[in-house]
């Protein structure tokens, strides 16, 4: 059996090691205090990481969650089941 492929090569969860600025809202910089967990996502050129506080990655995963779902409705597949 092959391996399976990680479509989420982009997104991660990091323990922060020193103070972060929290990519939501560009008027309003929020700080992500060091040793503070934060959401990181890397796009655009040369997959520039940028970072979210848990407050504001929040809702960003909660709609991640509701694609992936409709993906596998899509495709008759039932979800995992989370334990």
């Amino acid at each position: 059996m092959p391996a399976v492929r990680d479509i989420l090569v982009h997104v991660s969860a990091e323990n922060s090691i020193k103070h972060r600025t929290c990519g939501r809202g560009k008027k309003k910089k929020e700080s992500i205090p060091g040793g503070s967990l934060c959401l990181v996502v890397k796009t655009g050129p040369m997959n520039s990481p940028q970072s979210y506080c848990v407050e504001h990655a929040k809702p960003m995963l909660d709609a991640a969650w509701k694609k992936l779902l409709a993906v596998y409705a899509f495709l008759n597949l039932a979800p995992p089941k989370m334990s």
